[in-house]
């Protein structure tokens, strides 16, 4: 079989034809059905079958750490209703072989798992509970009403309806195959779910990005646990190593009493290993206690706490470490989840560019990509010592899982523990169970205990700075900020929060944003940015003393200028400079002193703009000309433009870079030449006003011979 999915191995044993499940339905041959694979992974082993109720397919998932939700199809909430069960299998067998993407491209396991776990599941549920026993009981209009008035009830959120009529529509485009057929409405199901969805969740609910104050002490205490235990990271993998080693020697002491009939004790009367104290015997028997080789190995570091430091301790303070290099990780590159669990040893990388040092780390990317796509990110100097101490956090872990596997004689377990051993984030909390790879919800779990241990509590302050932040929160402020409580910290906040520093402090645009968070286009990376130009905005602070004395000194400035041309001798350009020039020796008294072009100019009767050209005193009755071609302000229509000396060379600079340019670029298309050749005249114009020696620009012929 070959799911139509994008897979993180392509083999020739995933080649074969899929089962006519349809034909063995019709045929009420239900042992066969219920053996047919589901899930067959790369060795051709079986992982699951139709007549399972969960149904397992990691072998198909692309990417690392999602939860169990994202990998496997449960079915056990249909088990009282055989035949929605029933179509349930069938409906996705055929996402998974027949036609998974609606468009009949490919996507991901977590695509199709979401649709069912989450989108039809509310539909089967809400079918249920009017007492629908089969999925065609839709196709009646009276049902269909009653399926909208119960999810008009059920106050979900417009974005989880639309997954539960897209789930209905990939179901009724499998009715060429499939042995019943969905007839859906003919509507539209954004309005439709537009209209049945709550009043407060018509939007989507965007991330949170973090107020400042708290992002401060939350990135901040994550550096420093960075900083303090990164110099001693190799002693606290060796710790990792003889606590383990330790336990092992208790363990082994007491399988082996237990192995010779010693401990039958430990048994109850239906011989079931009483696991509590199988754990406190091993305990006892270990070598040397917790406490004690913590202290060996930790002793001079700064790193022991005032009180006991015994395995409870280590397992906490571990635990906060881990986080804190999670945080440092994330927060300052800006990564995805699935990419952060894709960091390794040699991810980190420092490069000098005319003279910049840049950071960056490398990763696989799942986003949008088909399998593994590998990209880099930027990042701060402090990533690479988190990914340095998150490594020698997981060694001793990893070698247990490495070891495990050489000893394994299933291969399909051996690459999952192989895997998993290459992740930086793994969690033993117990040494009596195998290291596990914490999935992105546990690390939601982590990342608020984390918060509420470094004391990241909202303040009003923050409550007003969360929400000039976040203008599109769709009620997620209200519903999950408290004030006085420790801030709910996620995964994704980094990202947002990242974005919103950037754009607010001007270190960065909305098309950097796209770079660093490989984006597909431009509108995704505004979405991320959203509220940043605003705080930016409400983040200024206005000096009305500074604003009032520049204004006083460009009404002086102004003044200074006009005076000049009315009452001095200079020459002047332009139309209404000339006009200046004509009226000197029978001009208007109220322009004939400072006072009262002052008082004009600040009562905005006058007003002059200037620009690299010529000045304006037209503001805004301006027909704007120049701006299409500065040779327009010369000979304004308007009459508003003035030239002094300064711009007249300007125009005298402007010739002599034209004219060279003309010169090189004989096969100048035409409408760039006349742009060119106007301005050109232009400044011969002016210059000829100014007594500006120059040569007439005179565009070479070029002679072809045919």
């Amino acid at each position: 079989m070959k799911p139509l999915l994008h897979l993180p191995h392509e083999t020739s044993l995933l080649n074969k034809s899929t089962i006519d499940v349809i034909e063995l339905v019709q045929k009420n041959n239900w042992d066969e059905l219920n053996h047919t694979p589901t899930c067959i992974d790369k060795y051709d082993i079986v992982r699951a079958r139709f007549g399972d109720n969960k149904w397992d397919c990691s072998p198909y998932a692309t990417d690392k750490g999602s939860d169990q939700s994202q990998r496997v199809f449960d079915f056990t909430y249909l088990t009282d209703t055989p035949e929605l069960l029933l179509q349930s299998k069938l409906i996705v067998y055929g996402w998974i072989y027949i036609q998974g993407n609606i468009l009949g491209r490919k996507c991901k396991l977590s695509t199709l798992a979401s649709r069912f776990n989450t989108g039809l599941k509310k539909i089967l549920v809400s079918l249920i509970q009017d007492s629908g026993r089969n999925i065609t009981d839709l196709n009646n209009y009276k049902k269909w009403y009653k399926l909208e008035e119960t999810l008009k009830a059920q106050n979900f959120s417009r974005r989880t309806l639309e997954l539960s009529f897209t789930a209905l529509q990939a179901i009724s485009g499998l009715n060429y195959w499939l042995p019943f057929q969905l007839e859906l409405p003919n509507k539209s199901y954004k309005q439709l779910a537009r209209k049945l969805s709550c009043r407060d969740k018509l939007e989507s609910k965007q991330t949170l990005a973090i107020p400042q104050t708290l992002t401060e002490k939350i990135y901040g205490e994550a550096i420093k646990d960075v900083e303090l235990a990164w110099p001693h990271r190799k002693k606290l993998a060796e710790l990792e190593r003889n606590l383990q080693s330790n336990y092992d020697i208790g363990r082994s002491r007491v399988d082996y009493k237990l192995a010779t009939g010693r401990w039958t004790w430990l048994y109850d009367k239906n011989g079931e290993l009483n696991k509590k104290s199988y754990v406190e015997e091993i305990n006892k028997a270990t070598p040397k206690s917790q406490t004690e080789i913590i202290a060996q190995h930790l002793a001079g570091t700064k790193l022991l706490p005032k009180h006991k430091a015994d395995g409870n301790w280590l397992v906490r303070w571990r635990t906060k470490l881990q986080t804190a290099c999670f945080i440092c990780a994330g927060a300052f590159s800006g990564m995805r989840v699935s990419e952060l669990f894709e960091l390794h040893e040699d991810s980190f990388f420092t490069r000098t560019i005319n003279g910049q040092v840049f950071h960056s780390v490398s990763a696989a990317t799942h986003k949008l990509a088909a399998g593994a796509k590998h990209d880099e990110w930027l990042t701060s100097p402090i990533t690479e010592k988190a990914i340095s101490l998150a490594i020698e956090l997981s060694a001793c872990a990893r070698e247990q899982l490495v070891k495990v596997a050489t000893h394994s004689s299933d291969p399909g377990q051996v690459d999952k523990l192989i895997e998993i051993s290459s992740n930086l984030w793994l969690s033993q909390i117990q040494r009596k169970n195998m290291p596990i790879l914490i999935t992105r919800s546990k690390w939601n779990d982590k990342l608020k205990k984390y918060s509420e241990k470094v004391g990241a509590i909202v303040s009003e302050a923050d409550l007003r700075e969360c929400r000039q932040l976040n203008p599109r929160d769709g009620g997620s402020i209200n519903d999950k900020v408290e004030l006085g409580k420790p801030w709910p910290l996620l995964t994704h906040q980094f990202r947002r929060t990242f974005a919103c520093f950037a754009v607010r402090n001007n270190l960065g645009h909305p098309i950097s944003i796209k770079q660093q968070f490989k984006h597909l286009s431009l509108r995704m990376s505004e979405w991320y940015v959203n509220g940043a130009i605003e705080s930016r905005i409400k983040d200024i602070s206005v000096d009305t003393e500074l604003i009032n004395l520049l204004n006083e000194a460009k009404i002086e400035q102004t003044t200074a200028h006009l005076d000049r041309w009315f009452n001095g001798e200079e020459q002047l350009g332009g139309t209404y400079g000339k006009a200046i020039v004509a009226m000197r020796n029978d001009k208007p008294v109220i322009y004939s002193n400072w006072d009262n072009l002052y008082r004009l100019v600040k009562e905005e009767r006058l007003t002059l703009h200037g620009t690299l050209h010529s000045y304006c005193k037209n503001g805004h009755n301006c027909d704007m000309d120049g701006l299409i071609n500065p040779a327009f302000c010369v000979d304004c229509r308007t009459g508003g433009s003035v030239i002094d000396l300064d711009k007249a060379l300007w125009w005298q600079k402007k010739h002599e870079v034209l004219g060279a340019y003309l010169h090189k670029s004989l096969d100048i298309n035409r409408n760039e030449f006349a742009h060119c050749i106007t301005q050109i005249r232009a400044a011969e114009k002016v210059m000829d006003e100014f007594k500006i020696k120059f040569v007439k620009y005179e565009h070479p012929v070029q002679v072809i011979d045919l």
